[in-house]
Formats: structure tokens, C-alpha cells, sequence
């Protein structure tokens, strides 16, 4: 899980491509990503869907 206070569509490209090549690199499994963009403050993160998505990522694993 990662959160940025911007939302455009490149927020999260260099931390996902290091995240994908880490995972590759260690020969672990990607169970999911959940990236909270525009959510920079713990209010805005609580208001949003994402906590939810963490959730049921973390109960699907």
C-alpha cells in the first residue's frame, strides 16, 4: 500500500515499476497493489474507498 497526495496518472509509475522489479528480482508473488492517490492526510485516506480495498486485499491473501 502506498498514498500520495497527488492524483495524476503518473503518480505512482516509478513505485510501481520499482515494486514490480523488486518482486521480480525475489521471485515473490504480487497478491495486489492498492495505491491511495490523492489522499494526503490520514482524513482524506478515511474518507476515501481505499482503506476498504486494503481490507479486502489483505482478507483475499
Amino acid at each position: 500500500m502506498a498514498t500520495a497526495w497527488d492524483s495524476k496518472n503518473w503518480t505512482m509509475s516509478s513505485l510501481v515499476q520499482h515494486y514490480e522489479t523488486l518482486v521480480k528480482y525475489m521471485n515473490w508473488q504480487d497478491c495486489g497493489k492498492v495505491l491511495a492517490v490523492g489522499c494526503g492526510t490520514r482524513s482524506m485516506i478515511e474518507a476515501s474507498e481505499f482503506p476498504e480495498i486494503a481490507y479486502n486485499l489483505g482478507k483475499s491473501i
